[in-house]
């Protein structure tokens, strides 16, 4: 699961970017089993604004290790805060959220 959320938004030109960094092992049941470890992966992302989506993924264990996510929005502006949430393969849920700049 997410231990840890690194966000930063920053609004320019209209425009959102934001980087996201998330802490998880990523490890599918096949490099689980290799490493003889619990197998555990993001496989759930998403990102609100203002109750609004603004991101969706699914994902598995195909990701790297800490998967860091680049996009970019229109909507918001400056004091907004954007929420992640995090579903992992265990179906625990963890949000983070940050003000944009």
């Amino acid at each position: 699961m997410a231990k840890k959320f690194k966000i930063k938004a920053k609004e320019k030109k209209g425009a959102v970017h934001v980087k996201a960094m998330f802490t998880s092992l990523m490890a599918d049941t096949e490099e689980a089993e290799k490493k003889q470890i619990k197998a555990e992966y993001i496989k759930r992302i998403t990102a609100t604004v203002n109750d609004k989506l603004v991101f969706e993924a699914d994902t598995s264990g195909f990701m790297s290790e800490n998967p860091l996510l680049k996009f970019s929005f229109t909507g918001a502006k400056k004091g907004d805060t954007i929420v992640f949430t995090t579903v992992d393969n265990h179906d625990k849920t963890q949000t983070g959220k940050k003000k944009i700049k």
